[in-house]
């Protein structure tokens, strides 16, 4: 059974879908034109597919051994490609990464706070990127979260400190491979004492009027 966090994570990221571009729905929540507006409307609605946690820890994932994110993330995602089929549904598969909070002080708390808040109305945006299979993707979200390649780096220079970020992945199937638009939050410090990770995995429902990205 789906906690209530998750839920409303999963709320959270059913209203994301529609600001992949702004302006694009901007109507859509209305369903006030005939065809786009009605199927966009429906975009928010997530088919919630698994829930697990693993473990940043870095030997674990070095070994990609059970229960680390390396591990668990290349499981989740190729079940959920396998349940979507989404190159005939054209589907997506959104993906999530939340990580344990810290309930400890932290010098970047309130800094941290700012960034949450400011990330939330509009999420740091990491688009465009193509794989050729889970493995490959799997391995970039790997180097993605721990700030290595150019956009690891970028993300770290946009989310300081000890801020802990959060994040959603865009899949869709395309003729070879994945398309992959990512969508952070800039978090509050993380609990690195647990090292634990929420991840989900879930199916968009496709939305036509959303052709440009």
């Amino acid at each position: 059974m789906l906690s209530t966090t998750t839920i409303a994570r999963l709320r959270y990221i059913g209203c994301l879908l529609l600001t992949l571009v702004p302006g694009v729905c901007a109507a859509a929540g209305t369903a006030s034109e005939a065809g786009d507006g009605k199927e966009c409307a429906q975009a928010s609605t997530l088919t919630p597919l698994a829930v697990e946690r693993a473990s940043a820890g870095y030997i674990s994932n070095f070994a990609n051994r059970y229960g680390s994110i390396r591990a668990t993330s290349e499981r989740m995602l190729t079940s959920a490609l396998a349940s979507d089929d989404s190159k005939e549904s054209k589907r997506q598969v959104v993906f999530t990464s939340t990580p344990d909070l810290s309930k400890k002080a932290s010098d970047d708390d309130s800094m941290c706070a700012r960034q949450e808040e400011l990330t939330t109305k509009e999420p740091l945006k990491f688009d465009d990127q193509h794989f050729k299979s889970v493995q490959d993707l799997t391995n970039w979200i790997m180097d993605f979260t721990q700030g290595k390649g150019a956009e690891g780096k970028s993300l770290y220079e946009q989310c300081p400190g000890k801020c802990s970020p959060q994040y959603t992945w865009w899949i869709e199937a395309e003729a070879s491979g994945f398309e992959v638009n990512s969508r952070v939050v800039c978090g509050l410090p993380r609990d690195r004492d647990g090292d634990m990770y929420e991840l989900t995995t879930a199916l968009a429902p496709a939305c036509s009027c959303v052709s440009d990205r």
